[in-house]
């Protein structure tokens, strides 16, 4: 909360894959919570198809001029990862901006 305190504006971002529901929003829970404690919030879904979702998150981060990504860091097995990539690893990879993961 120290850091997202401080800062000017919180952009909550999701990537979603077309077949996913539009009435499942997830991370809006996240929004309204940061909302509760008086802090600038946005909630953005993008619809992506593209399997690069770290490629997104940054290019997301550098649109919105974004000083800090703030992410949760999963992993998968090591044949998932090698076939389909990962989220996580292509971030720490590529990373434009300070990022801050949780796991």
């Amino acid at each position: 909360m120290p850091f997202l305190a401080r800062s000017k504006s919180i952009d909550i971002v999701t990537i979603a894959r077309n077949e996913e529901p539009h009435h499942e929003l997830p991370g809006v829970d996240v929004a309204h919570h940061l909302a509760r404690h008086t802090l600038k919030v946005e909630f953005k879904r993008i619809v992506a198809n593209d399997p690069d979702v770290a490629s997104i998150i940054l290019s997301t981060a550098a649109d919105l001029g974004s000083d800090m990504i703030v992410m949760g860091g999963y992993g998968h097995s090591r044949l998932r990862e090698f076939v389909l990539g990962g989220a996580t690893r292509g971030i720490l990879e590529a990373m434009t901006a300070p990022v801050l993961m949780s796991h």
